[in-house]
């Protein structure tokens, strides 16, 4: 999903697979056998777990309650042994020691989430969440899957539970339209404008505009201080680790995310969980136009969308000066192989895995029909 930061308009909504809306009514049930469900519109319906797209909504609940300031730090020794009986870990990359909340961004430290959001707890760090775009409607026009986060109402609750919620695990899912008006009203400082698809209607005989639609703030976080500052710095420096951003001509402020999926398989001996790649980005920094929201379902680490976020921009950029082009279609190759393994297989930037630990319960499924 892409929207204009400036009004919450989609500027792009994208499925895959995809289908040929000129032969729906002849290939309906073919299209309705087909088990990659390609009349699933997973953009405003497939529910997700967000993984570590989720911490910049706890680091600004954190900083905005006071909890934590910029010299705010956490200790991150690879384990978190806050509960006698739940040891949940972090991989350190590019990271170890103490940490403070814009190097817990850029290098996705669990540790820090878990601490930070034990001490916000999930009913302050969920309902900045909701304020935020996650776990409610958008306001699009067409129906869109409402998600879910988890609080302590859920018949499953546990203290465990609630720090697994702070890296995006946990019960929480929400859709991709949520991530991308997430992103926007990051990089609007907290203000939260309706999503919409409709930009104006028209008379159908004159051509004449009958009615436009005006932005409309739907929610606002009230900056106290530096809150979004920091947050930007510290998904600035997410996209500093991502090769295709990091050289990007513009500043792209980025957050990925590697969310476990409920299946798993085995590399050698050791059982690891498939995961599906996330991400939010909004840009350029100095003057964001566009907010991103993906997922890539079993797409690996979430810096292997870093490309995609590129080209996105790239798109807009032609599109804001005339020179964007539409490729013809392609036949597929079959030499070539299936797409989606083929973006597995690419090397992943730097990225923490949102695993709560071998001792954590499985995760919900990774996509659901609309509820």
């Amino acid at each position: 999903m892409v929207l204009d930061v400036k009004d919450g308009s989609v500027l792009a909504s994208a499925n895959y697979p995809s289908f040929d809306q000129n032969l729906y009514a002849t290939q309906y049930s073919e299209y309705s056998a087909d088990p990659g469900m390609p009349l699933f519109n997973r953009a405003l319906q497939g529910l997700y777990t967000p993984g570590s797209t989720y911490k910049p909504s706890v680091a600004v609940a954190a900083l905005d309650t006071g909890v934590i300031n910029r010299f705010s730090t956490v200790y991150c020794n690879g384990v978190y042994n806050y509960f006698q009986d739940y040891h949940p870990k972090c991989t350190r990359h590019g990271h170890s020691g103490n940490i403070d909340v814009i190097t817990a961004i850029k290098w996705s430290c669990n540790i820090f989430f878990y601490d930070v959001g034990r001490r916000v707890t999930s009913d302050v760090y969920d309902a900045y969440a909701y304020k935020l775009g996650l776990g409610q409607r958008t306001g699009v026009e067409v129906s869109e899957a409402l998600g879910r986060l988890t609080t302590k109402n859920d018949s499953n609750y546990t203290a465990s539970l609630e720090v697994q919620a702070a890296i995006g695990q946990g019960n929480t899912v929400i859709t991709p339209v949520q991530l991308a008006t997430y992103a926007g009203t990051i990089a609007n400082r907290g203000t939260r404008y309706r999503t919409h698809f409709v930009k104006s209607i028209l008379d159908t005989n004159t051509g004449k505009v009958l009615q436009e639609t005006q932005p409309e703030v739907m929610d606002v976080i009230e900056d106290r201080g530096d809150t979004f500052d920091l947050v930007q710095q510290g998904m600035m420096g997410v996209a500093q680790t991502i090769p295709a951003l990091a050289s990007y001509p513009y500043t792209i402020a980025c957050k990925t995310g590697s969310p476990q999926r409920s299946e798993s398989y085995y590399a050698g001996s050791t059982r690891k969980h498939y995961t599906n790649a996330t991400m939010i980005a909004y840009g350029p920094v100095e003057d964001p136009r566009i907010a991103i929201g993906i997922v890539v379902e079993y797409g690996g680490a979430g810096a292997r969308t870093g490309q995609l976020v590129a080209d996105i921009f790239d798109a807009y950029f032609a599109m804001q000066n005339g020179t964007l082009t539409v490729d013809e279609p392609e036949t597929a190759d079959p030499a070539v192989g299936d797409p989606t393994t083929e973006a597995v297989d690419g090397d992943a930037a730097a990225d923490e895995t949102d695993t709560a630990g071998e001792t954590a319960p499985a995760p919900e499924p990774a996509a659901a029909p609309a509820a």
